[in-house]
């Protein structure tokens, strides 16, 4: 048996297994790829994630800082306002008895602490305790005593009112907060 050379037969036979090396080296390369990335994305994923909660968290501190501010806004100018209905409260002369002004002050304040915002945002949020604790008092407190039993709890309404920023919100908002307060501190809507 003589074995023939086959040139044409040899060059098929290397193109084929070039075609089928090729093949294998692209399969080959796209796994490492693959494990490289695995392997990348291991290393730097909690960086990631961390970043990205701490964009979270910055925004909800900057949205609960505002709402913060509202919320000053708004019991500091139920204060005033009760404060002015005390004042201009004269036994039997008054258009309002005293009992309306206390029930005016109360609903109104009861609105902002049963609020869903309130809970969620300062309730449990330790940064907020000071201003949860003064919102409680204020609460349980008869507008007419305010002065007499805590005197402290206005003062604190009446700093963080100052604190807050100075603009054309704040100034919109205040003036928005004294309409519903004027239509709703003797309507029980």
């Amino acid at each position: 048996m003589q074995l023939q050379f086959d040139a044409s037969q040899v060059a098929k036979e290397q193109k084929a297994s070039t075609v089928g090396s090729a093949i294998v080296y692209t399969l080959l390369a796209i796994v490492l790829a693959a494990v490289l990335a695995f392997l990348i994305w291991k290393l730097i994923k909690n960086k990631v994630l961390k970043k990205r909660a701490q964009k979270v968290e910055m925004q909800k501190q900057k949205e609960t800082l505002a709402l913060f501010y509202q919320y000053i806004l708004s019991f500091y100018e139920v204060i005033k306002f009760t404060n002015q209905e005390l004042k201009n409260f004269e036994v039997s002369i008054s258009t309002h008895p005293m009992g309306e002004i206390k029930e005016g002050a109360k609903r109104l304040l009861y609105r902002l602490i049963t609020r869903d915002d309130f809970s969620y945002s300062f309730v449990k949020n330790e940064q907020y305790k000071t201003f949860v604790k003064h919102a409680e008092l204020i609460n349980i407190t008869n507008c007419n005593l305010w002065d007499k039993k805590i005197p402290e709890t206005i003062n604190y309404f009446k700093e963080q009112y100052e604190l807050v920023p100075l603009g054309k919100t704040r100034d919109d908002y205040i003036q928005l907060v004294q309409k519903s307060i004027s239509e709703r501190f003797y309507n029980e809507k």
